[in-house]
């Protein structure tokens, strides 16, 4: 596995199947992402989530490659357009252009998975609250747990309210990272945590 460091960190997968590129970066960050790939031709792209800073360069992924693309279908309508994003930051007119700044990808090249599904070797994940829709993956050991967690220099914490669509919801799902057992959690911003340390704040929120 090799770990892109954008905005959102992006993640390369090893696969029988060829490469799984998990998330794409900010809109402005597609001509870092591809010479980060070089060579590499990613044979499909997963999106945890809707948000900008993990769609970003899907469209142009998809130009360029004409790869397939999986997300969830609760998520779906923000990442084909069908949706508009919730503004962020909140303010008038500005927050909106810049959550919707990506480019719609068509849905054509979309292709919707649910919790259980198999991509490519990885189990699908639901976590949601951050957006309704996050999804994560989970193989052996490893879980790739995107924005459902952001780590630290004390360790794992759930997202501010800010940026979540559900909180509660949020909270709750960090309960279900800590039973899922991985040892190996990777995120979408921070370094990666251990099964202890989630287990551990899921205790704190009650979950």
């Amino acid at each position: 596995m090799k770990i892109f460091a954008l905005a959102a960190n992006t993640y390369l997968l090893e696969t029988p199947q060829g490469p799984l590129l998990v998330d794409s970066g900010l809109p402005y960050e597609n001509r870092k992402l591809l010479g980060l790939l070089g060579e590499v031709q990613p044979a499909a792209l997963l999106l945890t989530h809707h948000h900008l800073d993990h769609v970003g360069g899907a469209r142009k992924l998809w130009e360029r490659y004409g790869l397939p693309i999986y997300a969830h279908p609760l998520d779906l309508p923000f990442i084909c357009g069908e949706q508009r994003r919730p503004p962020f930051p909140p303010i008038p007119w500005l927050g909106d252009r810049i959550a919707n700044s990506p480019r719609p990808v068509p849905k054509e090249a979309l292709l919707p998975v649910e919790e259980g599904a198999m991509v490519m070797g990885w189990q699908v994940v639901h976590l949601p609250g951050h957006t309704p829709g996050q999804i994560g993956l989970l193989r052996q050991e490893v879980l790739l747990a995107a924005d459902a967690l952001r780590v630290g220099p004390k360790g794992p914490w759930v997202p501010p309210a800010l940026v979540n669509h559900d909180t509660q919801e949020a909270r709750r799902t960090v309960g279900k990272i800590a039973r899922l057992g991985a040892q190996h959690i990777y995120v979408g911003h921070g370094s990666p945590t251990t099964l202890e340390a989630v287990r551990a704040l899921a205790g704190k929120l009650g979950v």
